[in-house]
Parts: structure tokens; C-alpha cells; sequence
């Protein structure tokens, strides 16, 4: 069977099926939002400049005992005396490095100030990564202020401070105290709109200066509700928030604020004025003039029947699809999606466009593929020309929501773009509880998701929601521990696995091949079985999880309405080809992802399909369904002709791809070069760019309806074939170059070291190796 190629730049067909009638609708009556009415709106804020900060000032003082240290002593000699930190040098200068927690943003900071007093010198200097500033030291035994006005941009937690408090190398320096300055926060204006975070809970939220008064003119939809959150910036600064219609004042809503650290969500009943036109009117009243107050997606919405259906995609990370036993696996691993597929769209051949949750996922969210949209680093985010399906959703009128337990699914990817709600994974973490939970998530973020359901539950929204629980390292909670594994063999299990993370690179988890297991003296075939149980443990325990997930939706009453999505980002290999953990090969093991779509009501009958597919196809999907245009850039395909029994004809090709590590020193030999896979219902066709450098081959063949698990090469058998598909691949690859150049290169994101360290814990360590 020979590949055609046709490059596919544009929109796709006109939608086959569509849950509403009367053709496309750009947005939404069940919802108002404020914030895209600011403009319109009319405003009276206090002109007064904000007293808010960027950040919280740090200071590190009252320096007790030796015990109390954090900081680092890089040269000479460290002690407490009286409250002040004592440093002399010893035949050389003394230099402290600031400790690692908290991780500073330098970016949130305008000055360094150190109080001391040194006995000799002649100057006192601090580095903070490149930058560098010194001052002259002031008479000796003195205490003195020395301010060091900074302009640091560099990741969260990337750049420590660094300070040589003499030049003197034996001169005493005793420190007083030690503050970082911040910066004025950003809102300039009396009014405006921002994306702000409270503890990694980051809302759209339009901002403005006390005293203020906001008013929209807006007509009342039927059964009429204002939901929203407020919020303040400074600790100890109260904000009294008041709802009124029609100028009545505080008639509707009233409440005074002043913690900085959280959302406090909020509902007014409108119901009363239903189809009439109305001025809602937002005000903010403090003690100080020009106070921040911060109003967090205003919507008005309706209680009447959504002219669209709710999304859910629920990823459930690393789990490949051959242990599944919707899909056939000999274990019971998934027994509630076993009974879902019963009356779901099951694909049983879907292809992830990377081997790593990062890339992966941003081509899920962007419909292009991992190597076009380019991101192989764990600071890249995704292009500035690149459109998100939440985007989408919201222009169309969706409330849209992410809360995620991986932190590569988030604002380190530039995948905030479109949500109203971004809920980033420690929101998530702060759940988990140690002792019940074993190494899995999914249970605590079922404790974020629900309580977000229950506020929004009469919007339409689309909620993407993203679990861990399969990733390494494999620990599931009891009593799913002993479903397939013996727990009495975790402590010697968890004791090898974490010798491995010690001594071996890591790629997703531990790298590990059999002979590694023999040089440390462990019997390889008992520890790669001990290994598989545990993680099919964790699929189980995932499943039941994504059960009252499902059931909470039923509780609320939008099961019936909600169309949901299942799948996930990548697989984990067990030695089929020699190694361990995910992100190294586009094999079969890493490649083939679960995809099952749910809603009898709007799905029609059953289905399964065997026509190879792939993530990129669910954004088009997704669009399709609903009625709505599909932007320009996207390289998926909908499969609405295959859910309803029609001819589909494959426009592109089905590609798999990692790029090359930076550094490529490891294990693993495909490391050295870029690797890129084809799949057709026939054959999966594998391309190394730099073989010779990785020392493996250079083009493999597998015949897939003989060799599914890809163990026995037939390039030699079938030269016709390699050629024909070499060629669709240079093709494809000329094609992605030029999407490039239209969709721009990949952004960089700030990574805080608190971010980096769950990155490690995760098996994440260099990115571009994952």
C-alpha cells in the first residue's frame, strides 16, 4: 500500500454532524462575560497609584543558632552571635549563596538591601546568575544599609543569590538582615484586566483601584445568575465588594476581603429581572484610597437548556492501550471503562504525536503535530501563531476550565491560553494525602474538580482534567496495592527502583534495561514483573477514580449533556525493546494511546474503529461536533465520518516524532538522533536521522497486522514499500517546515525550582530527553 501525500494547511470539510440546528452560532445565550465587556463598560476608579507589590518582600534576620542557618557557605567560615550572622573570610573572600526555599522571582523584585556591619574591606559585592553589582563599604564596625536595585530576568528558583560581603579574606562581617525588595505590581491603570494567580489558581480577573464603580448595561437572560470571585493583593488590606442592579446599593451583594492569598467565588440571584435591560453595577470601597479589588470571570448566566453540550477530556497519563481491558489486556485493569466502552466510540488504534507528556499534550490542545509545533525542551511553550481548543471553546461561549496534576500541561507550555480557569498541579498536590493516596493523584483531583463542578454546574464548560497516576514511580494506594502485586514486596521493590533513579538518566521514570538489573544483582525478569503490576495497580486505581468523576457528573445533573473524552498522552515500555520508562522511541508501546469518546445522546450507537488515528484528530473532532469553524492551523482531521459509518479518507499522514537530545549522553542510544514514525493501517514505518551517530538503524518496517508489538523488521523484505514511505515523509516534513515559518517558534516559560523539583520526582530531568 502506497502513502499519497496532501499537505493539510486549512480548515477542514464543512461539518457532518452537529448537536445544534440552525447552523453555526458564534457564541453562546447561556453566558455573558464582563470581562470581554470591560471596554464598554462604564468605570469611575480611584486614580490614586496601587500601594500593591509584585510580591511579598523577603527577609531573612533574627539569626538565633547554628541550627537556624539556611544559608549556604560557599567560602570561608559561618556563625550566629547576637542575632547577626557572623561570615569571615579564611585566606580567601567569604561568599553565601541565599537559601533554596523560598524560590525567588527575580522578575517580581526591584532591590537586594543588606543591613551589617563589617570590621574591614573595602568593598561588598552580590551576583544574582550574570548579573553582578558592588558598592564601597561604609567605616568599619558600623552597621550599614546597602541597597542593590536589580534587573533579573530568569526563570522562578534559576538564579540564587549570591553575596561576597567583604573583600577582606579575614576580616568579621556580621549581617543584621538581608531583604529582597519587590517591584510595584502591575496595575498601573485605575482599571484593567489581567490574568493573576492565587496560589496557583490562575483566573481571568479585571482589576481595579478604590473606590470604584463598574457598570455593565446588559439584558437579563431567563433565570439569570451572576457568578464570580473576588479577591485582594495585600495582606491585612480589606476590600468591601458590593453587587447592586439599577444603582441599588448592596441590595444583592456585600462582603469585605482581605485575605491576598486566595479566590473567594460568589453568587447573586438575577432571576428577578429576566429579559429586562438592567445596569449591574460592581463596587469596591476601602479604608486606603487606591486599594486593589479584583473581580475574577464575571459571568451572567442561564438556567435555561444549554444549546450545546458540556466537554470533559480527561487524560489519564502513561497509560498505554494495551493494558487496558477495553482494549483487551488479560488483566482487569479498567473495569468501569470496560463497562463505558459498552456504549462509547472506541478507537482502538490512536497514535500520540510525541512520547512525552509535555509535546504531546500541546499537540492535543493545538491540532499540530509535535515536530511542527517544535517543543522539545521543558522550558518551550507552544507557538505564538498556534490556537488552542480553548480558545475556541471560549469565543463560542464555554466557561473553560484545566486542572491538572502534571506540570507540563499548564502555563510552563503556554497551555493557559483560552482557560478562564487554570488550576496548576500543586492546587492539585495540596490534596494528596501521603498515606491513603500512595503515588497516585487522580482521588485528589477528584477533590478539586468536584467542588468546581458544583459552583459551575448550570454553565457550559469545557473541563479539562489530567491525572498521574500511571507515571512512574509505581506505588498504588490500597487496596488497589494488592490487586495485581504483592505488597509485601513494595519496600524491596521501591528500595531497587530508587537505586536506578540514583545511578541511571532519567527519561519518564527510571532507565532500565535488563542488564542493568544483573550488574546490581537483581533478577531481571522478577523486577520487570514486580514493575508492570504496580503500574497496572495504578490504572486500576486511576479507572476508579475517573468512575465517581462520572457519577459526580450525574450527581449534578450533566451526565446526559456532557460529552466526554478519555484518553491518554503516551505509553511506558517494559523492555519491549530493551528499556524502561517513556520519551526515548516511537514504538508501539510508547506511541498507542487510548481514545474513547461518551454520550449515547449525541453519539448515536456504540462503535468500535480500527482505522488508525490520532491525537490531532480531537480538536477538529471536538469543533466539528459542536458546529463551529475550525481555525486555519490545524493539522488533525474530525472524525465525525467514521462515528457516523462514513467514507473517511485519510488527508495527511499519521506521524509520531521526537527530536534528539540537546546533550544526548545516556543510556539510551536513540537520544543522538531525531526519530519519526508513520503508521497506516499496514505498516509502521520508523526514520533515524543521525543513525549512524546513535549506532542504531536507520529505517525499520513492521508489518502491523502480522507484528502489532513490532519485533521483527521487514525493511529488507519490502524496499518498495521504505521508499514510498521515505518519500511522504520528506514531503511532510517540507510541509511542517513551512507551518513553522507561518505559526512562528516556540516561546520560552519560566520554570520555579519548586516546579523543576516535581519535574525531577516525576522522572523529568533535562526535557528534552522525556
Amino acid at each position: 500500500m502506497r502513502l499519497i501525500f496532501t499537505t493539510l494547511l486549512f480548515s477542514l470539510c464543512a461539518p457532518i454532524w452537529c448537536y445544534a440546528s440552525g447552523g453555526p452560532q458564534p457564541s453562546s445565550p447561556n453566558i455573558i462575560r464582563l470581562d470581554d465587556k470591560l471596554a464598554s463598560a462604564h468605570i469611575e476608579a480611584s486614580a490614586a497609584p496601587s500601594t500593591a507589590t509584585a510580591a511579598e518582600t523577603v527577609v531573612w534576620q533574627n539569626f538565633f543558632s547554628t541550627s537556624d542557618i539556611t544559608w549556604q557557605l560557599l567560602r570561608g567560615r559561618i556563625g550566629v552571635r547576637n542575632g547577626d550572622l557572623i561570615v569571615k573570610g579564611t585566606g580567601s573572600t567569604p561568599v553565601i549563596l541565599q537559601p533554596k526555599q523560598p524560590a525567588i522571582d527575580w522578575k517580581l523584585y526591584q532591590a537586594v538591601e543588606i543591613r551589617m556591619s563589617a570590621q574591614g574591606g573595602s568593598d561588598i559585592k552580590i551576583r544574582i546568575g550574570d548579573f553582578e553589582a558592588s558598592q564601597k563599604l561604609g567605616p568599619p564596625g558600623e552597621y550599614n544599609v546597602y541597597r542593590f536595585p536589580v534587573n533579573v530576568d530568569a526563570p522562578k528558583g534559576a538564579r540564587p543569590l549570591g553575596i561576597m560581603p567583604t573583600d577582606s579574606l579575614t576580616d568579621l562581617v556580621a549581617i543584621r538582615s538581608i531583604k529582597l525588595i519587590p517591584k510595584p505590581a502591575g496595575f498601573v491603570q485605575p482599571s484593567g484586566r489581567e490574568p493573576l494567580g492565587k496560589r496557583d489558581e490562575y483566573r481571568n480577573a479585571i482589576y481595579v483601584h478604590s473606590p470604584s464603580t463598574i457598570d455593565f448595561p446588559i439584558r437579563v437572560p431567563a433565570g439569570g445568575h451572576f457568578h464570580f470571585g473576588i479577591g485582594t493583593t495585600e495582606q491585612g488590606r480589606a476590600v468591601t465588594f458590593q453587587v447592586s442592579v439599577n444603582g441599588a446599593q448592596g441590595t444583592l451583594f456585600s462582603q469585605t476581603l482581605s485575605d491576598p492569598d486566595r479566590w473567594q467565588d460568589a453568587s447573586v440571584d438575577l432571576s428577578r429581572w429576566s429579559g429586562r435591560e438592567v445596569t449591574l453595577r460592581l463596587q469596591t470601597q476601602s479604608a486606603k484610597t487606591g486599594e486593589v479589588g479584583l473581580w475574577s470571570n464575571p459571568l451572567v448566566t442561564s438556567n435555561t437548556k444549554k444549546s450545546r453540550p458540556n466537554i470533559l477530556i480527561y487524560t489519564m497519563d502513561t497509560v498505554r492501550a494495551d493494558h487496558t481491558s477495553f482494549n483487551g489486556y488479560g488483566r482487569k485493569t479498567t473495569p468501569f471503562l470496560d463497562q463505558l466502552a459498552a456504549s462509547a466510540i472506541v478507537f482502538n488504534d490512536c497514535q500520540a504525536q510525541a512520547t512525552w507528556t509535555k509535546a504531546s499534550i500541546a499537540s492535543l490542545m493545538t491540532s499540530l503535530y509535535s515536530f511542527t509545533h517544535g517543543i522539545r525542551n521543558d522550558a518551550d511553550t507552544i507557538p505564538n501563531g498556534a490556537q488552542t481548543l480553548a480558545e475556541q471553546l471560549r469565543a463560542a461561549g464555554y466557561v473553560t476550565s484545566s486542572i491538572v496534576a502534571n506540570p507540563f500541561v499548564g502555563r510552563a507550555t503556554g497551555l493557559d491560553r483560552g482557560f478562564d480557569y487554570m488550576l496548576e498541579y500543586p492546587v492539585v498536590l495540596r490534596q494528596v494525602n501521603p498515606k491513603t493516596d500512595g503515588g497516585t493523584d487522580s482521588a485528589a483531583l477528584n477533590k478539586v474538580v468536584f467542588p468546581w463542578l458544583d459552583i459551575h454546574r448550570n454553565e457550559p464548560f469545557f473541563l479539562y482534567a489530567h491525572s498521574m497516576d500511571p507515571h512512574a514511580p509505581y506505588d498504588p494506594p490500597a487496596p488497589f496495592d494488592a490487586s495485581f502485586a504483592n505488597p509485601r514486596e513494595d519496600s524491596v521493590f521501591d528500595r531497587e527502583y530508587k537505586s536506578f533513579l540514583t545511578h541511571h538518566e532519567y527519561n519518564g521514570g527510571a532507565v532500565i534495561s535488563p542488564e542493568i538489573c544483573k550488574r546490581a544483582g537483581i533478577e531481571p525478569t522478577r523486577f520487570i514483573h514486580q514493575a508492570m503490576d504496580r503500574y497496572d495497580g495504578e490504572i486500576l486505581h486511576n479507572d476508579h477514580s475517573f468512575k465517581l468523576l462520572v457519577e459526580k457528573l450525574r450527581q449534578v445533573g450533566v451526565l446526559d449533556n456532557t460529552l466526554i473524552i478519555v484518553l491518554s498522552d503516551h505509553g511506558e515500555e517494559f523492555w519491549d525493546h530493551g528499556w524502561t520508562a517513556h520519551g526515548h522511541s516511537v514504538y508501539q508501546e510508547l506511541t498507542h494511546t487510548m481514545l474513547m469518546m461518551w454520550n449515547p445522546k449525541l453519539l448515536g450507537a456504540p462503535k468500535r474503529i480500527s482505522e488508525p488515528v490520532q491525537l490531532i484528530d480531537v480538536m477538529p473532532t471536538v469543533l466539528d461536533f459542536l458546529h463551529l469553524k475550525t481555525p486555519n492551523m490545524v493539522e488533525g482531521q474530525s472524525l465525525a465520518p467514521l462515528i457516523n459509518g462514513h467514507a473517511f479518507k485519510r488527508r495527511g499522514l499519521v506521524v509520531s516524532s521526537r527530536f534528539a537530545t540537546a546533550h544526548p549522553q545516556g543510556l539510551v542510544p536513540e537520544n543522538a538522533t531525531d526519530s519519526f514514525a508513520i503508521v497506516n493501517s499496514r505498516w509502521k514505518f520508523i526514520y533515524r536521522n543521525k543513525a549512524a551517530k546513535a549506532g542504531i538503524k536507520r529505517v525499520e518496517l513492521y508489518d502491523r497486522q502480522k507484528d502489532r508489538q513490532e519485533q521483527h523488521d521487514v525493511a529488507g523484505q519490502n524496499s518498495g514499500e521504505v521508499e514510498s514511505m521515505m518519500a511522504a515523509l520528506r514531503q511532510w516534513i517540507n510541509a511542517q517546515n513551512k507551518i513553522r515559518v507561518a505559526i512562528g517558534h516556540t516561546g520560552k516559560s519560566t520554570l520555579d525550582e519548586p516546579t523543576l523539583e516535581r519535574l525531577r520526582s516525576l522522572g523529568y530531568l533535562g526535557g528534552s530527553s522525556q
